[in-house]
């Protein structure tokens, strides 16, 4: 996408979410000198409809003024998805940028209760849109900077929950088939919001060792490891 194309520039603002898909397979370092050159308004909501690993990794990298912005102007869930996952130099360095009434409104998102579920959680989670196709989805997995678990979540859109695919069996199913066509709806979320104890008598626990972490509307937010949550009650 170029800068001076107006129907890039058209494109953009009008499909939001068809955007993000298609940055979310281009390099960072080309989206983010893309989001260096777009006004704040244009962009947040393309980069509030990117998946939060990818749209972090583009931030990352982003003139830090320009990212501290495009932050604050998000609507605080999408940000504070994107914020977890950035370094914590990095954390530091965009939230310097902020008013105190960014950064209250940011931690009142960020912070959960003591030993909860959301506070144990690992936020890096392998998740991919159910629209897109096999073929699509092993060539995204197969460019991830983190490593991948057997288990990668499918979401909506708007990065609600919808089910779960196995990375053996993503790897053998048709490459032209959605991945909404083949995920296993036989999910058991864990809310962000449990307490520890509660999450620890999770039945799922008699078939995973880690577990999605979602919010009360069902935004995928975490993973939650049996062991660590183990340890932290016996402690």
């Amino acid at each position: 996408m170029k800068t001076d194309n107006p129907l890039s520039l058209e494109f953009l603002q009008h499909y939001p979410v068809e955007a993000a898909r298609v940055l979310e397979q281009v390099l960072a370092e080309s989206v983010a000198a893309l989001f260096n050159e777009l006004s704040v308004e244009r962009v947040a909501p393309v980069a509030a409809a990117m998946l939060p690993d990818r749209a972090a990794t583009c931030l990352s990298i982003m003139q830090a003024a320009l990212a501290a912005k495009l932050l604050s102007d998000m609507p605080v869930s999408p940000a504070t998805r994107i914020y977890r996952l950035l370094p914590p130099d990095k954390q530091n360095e965009l939230s310097s940028y902020w008013p105190e009434k960014i950064r209250n409104r940011m931690r009142r998102f960020m912070n959960f209760a003591s030993v909860s579920a959301g506070d144990l959680m690992d936020p890096v989670i392998t998740m991919l849109p159910s629209e897109i196709s096999v073929a699509e989805a092993i060539r995204r997995i197969e460019r991830l900077h983190h490593p991948v678990s057997c288990e990668i979540y499918i979401v909506d859109n708007a990065h609600h929950l919808l089910g779960l695919i196995e990375l053996g069996k993503l790897m053998i199913s048709n490459h032209h088939v959605r991945l909404r066509d083949i995920m296993s709806r036989k999910i058991q979320p864990i809310s962000a919001h449990a307490s520890a104890e509660t999450a620890l008598s999770h039945p799922a626990w008699a078939t995973r060792r880690r577990l999605p972490v979602v919010e009360r509307d069902n935004t995928l937010i975490g993973l939650l490891d049996y062991i660590r949550l183990q340890e932290i009650t016996t402690e």
